[in-house]
């Protein structure tokens, strides 16, 4: 397993060595994935060197009786094995009620409220890296900052970042922490694999995918990037295995560059031998800015396949012809 390091000064767990090369999703924890499921899935890969689990307060609202259920399978599997100092845990809150979605919850109060039911849930006294899961445009990045820092001040919080945030509104933010002297954000987790995106088909608007200039903005800064649906929801991988793709899921990935990369992949599978799974991750495990892929498994053996992509040597030929592909969003 390769290790990243992803903070300004590396602090928690296994702080000589970092983050592993891959973050473990847990959005299923305790609903599709049973916590006994979670528990084997947790286990394997912290015997595999895993040590970066991602998880969210808003996990699973979408389910009656589901708000929760991520972080307290996170935590409960914490208390029970005692790595919680061996672990480094990312979640995210001010999300907005999923039924008001252009209602933002941004306030110093909705924030601590959120913190204090992960903190609960995860079964903890800290987060290592904190993520506002959305933005609030109505108020000032320094505002926003200085709420976190009221936190990492408490011991809350170690570090933070941003989710969907546009670049204007982080460039602001990186400009706004020079000036009070903070470290601001460390890390955008934003929606990121091999794929390109038919940005009109994404359904949610809230939510923010690499494009051209914020991929620019990142090499340029090398602020490091966690990738949410890295896999690309399986697409590559069941087009090469001949198996159905869904229609909206060819809604968002059919396109004449995703269609070049498919022939490249089933030429690369062969020269490199490994499955695209592996291509898929590992490129965006490879890039210039510290870049770590969060992935969701649903078998053991889909896990382990991804794991020796954190091993894999990436060959630089193939990222170089993927540039040329690659136009992000179309």
């Amino acid at each position: 397993m390769r290790y990243l390091k992803f903070f300004p000064s590396q602090s928690g767990a296994s702080p000589e060595t970092g983050v592993s090369a891959l973050c473990l999703g847990t959005v299923n924890f305790g609903t599709r994935v049973s916590q006994k499921d979670a528990f084997i899935q947790m286990d394997r890969f912290f015997d595999r060197g895993g040590n970066f689990i991602d998880t969210a307060r808003v996990y699973a609202d979408w389910l009656p009786g589901g708000h929760g259920a991520s972080e307290k399978t996170v935590g409960a599997w914490l208390k029970q094995n005692k790595r919680r100092g061996r672990v480094i845990i990312s979640t995210k809150g001010a999300h907005p009620d999923l039924k008001t979605m252009n209602v933002p919850r941004m306030s110093v109060e909705e924030i601590r409220s959120d913190l204090e039911e992960s903190l609960n849930d995860l079964c903890t006294d800290y987060i290592d890296l904190y993520f506002l899961h959305r933005d609030d445009v109505s108020r000032p990045v320094v505002e926003i900052l200085q709420t976190l820092e009221i936190f990492r001040r408490e011991g809350k919080i170690r570090y933070y970042g941003c989710s969907n945030w546009s670049l204007q509104r982080m460039i602001e933010a990186e400009e706004a922490a020079f000036r009070l002297g903070i470290p601001g954000f460390v890390c955008d987790q934003i929606r990121f694999g091999l794929a390109d995106l038919n940005d009109a088909k994404i359904a949610d608007r809230t939510a923010v995918s690499m494009d051209s200039e914020i991929y620019n903005w990142h090499q340029k800064t090398l602020m490091p990037v966690m990738a949410y649906t890295s896999s690309c929801n399986g697409y590559f991988s069941k087009k090469l295995k001949g198996l159905p793709v869904s229609a909206p899921l060819e809604e968002i990935y059919g396109n004449a560059a995703n269609s070049k990369i498919l022939e490249k992949l089933l030429q690369w599978e062969k020269d490199c031998r490994v499955p695209a799974s592996v291509l898929v991750c590992s490129y965006v495990m490879n890039q210039k800015f510290p870049s770590v892929p969060i992935s969701a498994f649903s078998s053991l053996d889909q896990m382990d396949e991804l794991l020796s992509a954190a091993d894999f040597d990436f060959p630089h030929e193939i990222l170089d012809e993927i540039t040329n592909l690659k136009k992000f969003l179309i």
